[in-house]
């Protein structure tokens, strides 16, 4: 027997030629993403609810540079018929799909009583619904063509660790990774992984508009650049053994695992760091 074939590492998915629909194209996460894809060979439908001509203007910069490297989307993600076409569109464009990359989010004040029951329902179509519509969507494509693909579902921890002021949105991304893992069943035709990082550094994070846990300087030590979750969502793509796993990071720290070893994981991150903050005082 050959050992050497035991202990290979699985091809990596190949970014290369293929074409990618993200949505939350036009926020930080997900316009970089789309630049570094790009930069690796691939084709992106760029997706988001912006009308201004923000999209279109960036696909443009994405098509100069590399032509016909990508297409803007305007699509409402809380209508299911929406979701549906956007996926036609981008199969229609480019002649294919391989890679869903669901990035879109919603924010809402949601328990505070500064927020209507609407915009929470939205939030929850927006960050739960729509992912699992368009994963749905995107499987029976990938039946009907008889092609493998790969799913992201770019979530918050705010999904593993329960935080006041996020009630409802924690627990959308919470139903999105309990999703995740539940669709390891459709490899290998399709395979669902997830994201789950720690708060990014973004303006409202550096204005203190969203609170850090478990305090502002342990939450500094954790919190994560835009271009960290943008490679640890390539790595996702690439790693052909993420099939129904959470990929969490938080600071330099990440793991993979299964929802309830990830939140227990995390929670010994948190309770380490808390330690090595007191040691330093």
């Amino acid at each position: 027997m050959d050992i050497s074939r035991l202990i290979r590492k699985p091809p990596k998915y190949v970014i290369e030629g293929k074409v990618v629909l993200i949505t939350g194209a036009l926020t930080a996460v997900g316009r970089q993403l789309s630049q570094k894809l790009v930069s690796m060979g691939a084709k992106v439908a760029l997706v988001d609810g912006i009308s201004d001509g923000s999209g279109e203007l960036f696909s443009q910069q994405l098509n100069k540079t590399t032509p016909g490297s990508s297409i803007y989307m305007q699509t409402d993600l809380r209508n299911q018929h929406e979701i549906r076409i956007m996926i036609e569109m981008t199969v229609l464009t480019f002649g294919h799909l391989d890679v869903l990359v669901n990035n879109a989010e919603r924010h809402a004040k949601e328990l505070t009583g500064e927020e209507d029951a609407q915009r929470i329902c939205d939030s929850i179509d927006v960050n739960l619904r729509a992912p699992i519509v368009a994963t749905w969507v995107f499987a029976r494509y990938l039946r009907q063509a008889e092609r493998e693909g790969v799913a992201v579902n770019v979530t918050a921890m705010a999904g593993l660790l329960p935080g006041r002021g996020r009630e409802v949105y924690g627990a959308a991304n919470a139903g999105l990774i309990h999703f995740t893992e539940a669709s390891r069943a459709l490899a290998p035709q399709l395979r669902v992984c997830a994201l789950a990082p720690y708060h990014m550094d973004t303006p409202a994070i550096s204005s203190g508009q969203q609170r850090l846990l478990p305090g502002q300087r342990l939450g500094s030590l954790l919190k994560l650049t835009t271009g960290q979750v943008v490679r640890s969502v390539v790595r996702c793509i690439e790693d052909s053994t993420l099939s129904g796993r959470t990929l969490v990071i938080a600071g330099e720290s990440s793991y993979t695992s299964s929802y309830l070893l990830a939140r227990l994981r995390m929670v010994l991150i948190m309770a380490l760091s808390l330690l090595v903050l007191i040691v330093q005082r």
